[in-house]
């Protein structure tokens, strides 16, 4: 059995170490703040209110005045939007 694999070179896989990992977040963070604002606002609302404050499928059922599976289903909706808005950004 022979070796048929390439040398890598070192230098095409060197990890930078100049970036933290609060810094690499931060740009993250940065990139879905702005995938937030190209979503349709009742999509942000969802997803901020599970997300970001916690509300459970139970309370966002009393506060939408919808049943468990209607909830379930926006939120699978808005979460499939705001990747795709996350993806197209830069």
């Amino acid at each position: 059995m022979s070796d048929k694999s390439s040398p890598i070179e070192k230098s095409e896989h060197k990890v930078t170490e100049d970036i933290s990992d609060d810094a690499l977040f931060d740009l993250r963070s940065e990139k879905l703040k702005r995938a937030l604002e190209l979503i349709d606002p009742d999509d942000k609302k969802l997803l901020l209110l599970k997300y970001q404050d916690d509300v459970s499928i139970k309370e966002l059922q009393a506060l939408m005045e919808i049943g468990e599976s209607a909830v379930k289903m926006r939120l699978k909706r808005a979460k499939s939007r705001i990747v795709e808005s996350y993806n197209t950004l830069e």
